[in-house]
Order: structure tokens, then C-alpha cells, then sequence
């Protein structure tokens, strides 16, 4: 028995929160501007991709390659930090690199205005509450909105950049990152670098590498991890966003009293968001409760304390690991360049800068947060349904529960009022 269509269902959104193709998911989800910024100056294009913007993205990262390879900028940088001043401008090519400033800024300027202007057609998205299709089937693929663990997204990139975006459901960015990591890896002669490095012979992995494309890898390689749990998180927040509109309109659309009797009963169910929600509704309905039995609605949780982990699926765009990454980012590039000089070569510096940049970041950004901080956060319950069945339906309805993952239920008791 299918669910009734809803009348905003049909409406064509005005200010959309989201959509879901078989190019991938995107959503309008606030990003801290500032941030958004950062990653631009870190590497043009990072900053639209962080947004959702990802065709500019991609368009101003295929510049950065080119043009920053053209005008050797990363060899004339490291050359900079080395203090070898007269080799940085000399291997400089100034026709290039003259032309690199004005995109650059351009990129950093772009990517903070788009993400307040993101902010704003978010909360107007919120207002319309229009409505967002949890899936789509094409010939090509059949993507659905569900719900993923960040972490194995950010997993999955760490052992190479654009699996995670692939685990998100962004096909297209999955696809250019896996493509882009690959050709820089080869131009760089990464993998042979790698080797060398883990195999202790570091003279051999300092000649080998071309400095170069090598130093585009260590942005690339902390985006890739962080653009990967940032999607994938912004994912279940649409999803819940989603579920929570059916639920609640679902409610309106209840307009008929409850029915009860003696032999009735009520059971109390918390679940979390996900597609067991409405499996599970159109389950009971199959017992032969009443559609006017069962409610379903979100449940609003207090818990305002920051966490470490999952700050960021807090629909507020900001989170304790941009700092983390901010600096993981920033110490990945100083060890990949000091670590030509040093002993164990810019492969183990470099991920070792990544490292301790990361927890130096977390440090400074737990440092100056007000509020108390957590690691992880507890368990919430996400959705409450109240059940009004017949007492008979209780067994055949806990196995449906069972089966249906509810994290609980009580069943309540009856009390009788006396007149006094």
C-alpha cells in the first residue's frame, strides 16, 4: 500500500535544498565563508568544490594545474622556504605566473561570496520546506539517498583520494579526483617515491620525485580525505531534513481521531533516521492498524555540547576538524618541502606533517571553543512512533521492530481512573 502523495510533492521548489542525479548529491548546505576561502588559497578550486560548486571547482582546478605548472610556482616556492632565493627566481617563468594572481584571488574572493550566498538560499530553502526526491533511476545508475558513515568515506580517500567521494554517491567528483590524484601521482613519480621511502632508501626517493607536480599532493591528498566526510555528512543531514518534511506532513495529513477500545494498547518505538522509518510504518499498517494509529514524528534533541567527530552534521556549517584539516594541510606542505633536506625524505615528513598539523589544529580550535567538548557524541533518538493497536498485535509487531532496527519500545501500561 503505497503512501498518499502530498500536495507539495508537486510543486516545484522555488529554493531547492537539494537534488540527487546520476551525476551525484548535492545540497545547499551552509559552509563557514571564511573556511570555503581557505581551502581556495590552499589550492584555486578547493573552495567552490567545499561549497557544492563543483563545475567551477573543477574548471579552476584544471587551471591551477596547467598554469601553476607552467610557471614552475611550486618548485619557485619550495625553492623560497629552502632559502635558495636566487634559484626561486630564476626557475620562476614571470609571463605565467603574472597571470596566475588575478584568478587566484578571483578564486578566493568567489568561493567566500558564493558560500554566504549558499547560507542565505539555505535558510529560504528551510522556509519553503519543499520537498526532495530520495532517489532516482536512470539507465546508467539507480542512486538513492541513504544514510553512510563519514569516517569510511574519509577512509576510503586516505587510501585513495576519490574513493570516498565514490562511497558518497558523487560520481562525477569521485571520477575527476580518482583521475587527477592518479596523473599528479605519475607526473610526480609518487609511487616510486613511496617505495623508496618505505623501503629506507630516502636518497633515492629525493632524486627520483619531481618537485613540481609533487608538491600539488599534499592539498590534494587532505581535500580528497576532508571533501569526503564533508559530503558524505551533508548527505545524511539532507536525508534527515527530507525524512522529517514526510513525517511531519505525513502527520497533518492524519486528520482522522484514534480509535481505541478496551482491548487497545499503546506502544512507544525511538528509531533513527533512515528507510526503516517508513518500511516500518507501512509494516504496521500491514498488521492492520489503522494509518490514524500510528504517529510518527521527529524527535527535537537538547544535546548542545560540541563534539569532535560529528560536529559538522550540525546543520550550522561549522565544525572543530576545519581547523584540524586547516593545519593538517599546512604542515603536509612545509614536511613534503623541508623533508628533501631532512633524513627520512618529503614522503614521511610530509605525511607526518599531516598528522601533526591535524592534531595541532584540533588542539587550537578545542582551545578556543567556548562550550564543553566531547570525543564522540551519545546516541540519539531521532524518531518517536506511537503505536495504537489491539494487546493481540504486540508480539507480531515487537518482531517487526526487531526486524526494523528501533534502537526501543515500552509498551504502556493501562490505568483505570476511579471517581472519587
Amino acid at each position: 500500500m503505497p503512501h498518499q502523495k502530498f500536495q507539495s510533492a508537486s510543486i516545484k521548489p522555488r529554493y531547492s535544498k537539494g537534488e540527487i542525479s546520476v551525476f551525484g548529491t548535492n545540497s545547499v548546505y551552509p559552509r563557514t565563508p571564511w573556511i570555503a576561502a581557505w581551502w581556495s588559497a590552499a589550492f584555486p578550486g578547493f573552495g567552490h568544490m567545499f561549497i557544492g560548486k563543483y563545475l567551477h571547482g573543477l574548471i579552476l582546478i584544471i587551471w591551477e594545474l596547467v598554469v601553476n605548472n607552467l610557471s614552475h610556482l611550486n618548485m619557485s616556492i619550495a625553492f623560497s622556504f629552502l632559502g635558495r632565493f636566487d634559484e626561486a627566481k630564476e626557475i620562476l617563468n614571470q609571463d605565467w605566473a603574472l597571470l596566475y594572481v588575478a584568478v587566484y584571488i578571483y578564486s578566493i574572493w568567489d568561493s567566500y561570496r558564493c558560500a554566504v550566498e549558499i547560507k542565505k538560499s539555505h535558510i529560504l530553502a528551510e522556509i519553503e520546506d519543499a520537498p526532495v526526491t530520495p532517489s532516482d533511476v536512470t539507465f546508467f545508475d539507480v542512486v538513492i539517498l541513504d544514510k553512510k558513515s563519514p569516517l569510511i568515506g574519509s577512509l576510503w580517500s586516505i587510501f585513495t583520494p576519490g574513493l570516498g567521494q565514490l562511497y558518497g554517491g558523487s560520481t562525477v567528483v569521485g571520477t575527476f579526483i580518482l583521475a587527477w590524484w592518479i596523473y599528479v601521482c605519475y607526473k610526480a613519480a609518487a609511487v616510486r617515491t613511496f617505495l623508496h621511502s618505505f623501503l629506507g632508501d630516502f636518497d633515492k626517493a629525493a632524486a627520483s620525485v619531481d618537485w613540481q607536480w609533487y608538491l600539488f599532493l599534499p592539498s590534494m591528498y587532505a581535500f580528497a580525505i576532508y571533501q569526503a566526510y564533508v559530503s558524505v555528512t551533508e548527505n545524511n543531514t539532507l536525508y534527515d531534513i527530507e525524512q522529517i518534511r514526510f513525517l511531519r506532513l505525513r502527520d497533518a495529513n492524519l486528520t482522522q481521531p484514534i480509535t481505541m477500545d478496551d482491548n487497545s494498547t499503546k506502544i512507544i518505538v525511538s528509531m533513527d533516521h533512515s528507510p526503516f522509518v517508513e518500511m516500518l510504518i507501512h509494516d504496521i499498517e500491514k498488521l492492520g492498524v489503522p494509518s490514524q494509529n500510528i504517529v510518527a514524528l521527529p524527535l527535537e534533541n537538547l544535546d548542545s555540547q560540541i563534539h569532535v567527530i560529528d560536529t559538522i552534521q550540525r546543520v550550522d556549517g561549522r565544525s572543530v576538524l576545519d581547523g584540524a584539516m586547516m593545519g593538517g594541510t599546512i604542515f603536509a606542505v612545509l614536511g613534503s618541502i623541508y623533508g628533501f633536506r631532512l633524513h627520512w625524505g618529503p614522503i614521511i615528513w610530509g605525511l607526518l606533517g599531516l598528522v601533526g598539523g591535524f592534531f595541532l589544529g584540533l588542539i587550537i580550535e578545542l582551545a578556543i571553543s567556548k562550550k564543553k567538548v566531547k570525543m564522540l557524541a551519545s546516541r540519539k533518538s531521532e524518531v518517536i512512533i506511537e503505536v495504537t493497536c489491539n494487546t493481540s498485535l504486540i508480539d507480531q509487531l515487537i518482531k517487526v521492530l526487531k526486524s526494523r532496527g528501533a534502537m526501543g519500545f515500552v509498551v504502556m501500561p493501562k490505568r483505570s481512573i476511579s471517581n472519587t
